[in-house]
């Protein structure tokens, strides 16, 4: 029995340390596409379905942006002056991932929503409103 647990310990050992040896594991699921082109960010954003993102009706903030994954949060961040914080991460995403970032606040600055979607893929891949009141 003893031999058997200090088996299946150096296998479980084993494993880890080869996962964990490869710096390019997390970021193979969607490699960079820096070098793709894609539709300009306006164009996608008319391609987009408006029960998914709709921009606010006479928006404090409108933001539109095709960025690499990395610059996600740098989007996001412009409009934290004006309510929450809002950020995005994610594993298997290459930081030259191309993705577009659409952010947009309420007249009065009290709601915020916003959708990243990958540029190649066109899923989307995170996405904030704000809370439906009863």
């Amino acid at each position: 029995m003893k031999k058997i647990v200090t088996l299946v310990m150096m296998l479980m050992l084993a494993f880890t340390v080869g996962l964990s040896s490869n710096p390019a594991y997390a970021q193979e699921k969607y490699p960079d596409n820096s070098s793709k082109k894609f539709v300009d960010v306006n164009t996608f954003y008319k391609s987009l379905d408006k029960s998914e993102y709709t921009e606010y009706k006479n928006a404090k903030m409108n933001i539109r942006e095709k960025v690499f994954f990395k610059d996600i949060n740098k989007v996001l961040s412009r409009a934290d002056h004006l309510g929450g914080q809002s950020r995005v991460g994610g594993d298997g995403y290459n930081p030259k991932r191309q993705v577009y970032v659409f952010l947009t606040v309420s007249e009065d600055g009290k709601d915020s929503k916003h959708i990243v979607v990958d540029a190649e893929r066109k899923v989307i891949i995170a996405a904030a409103a704000p809370l439906k009141k009863p």
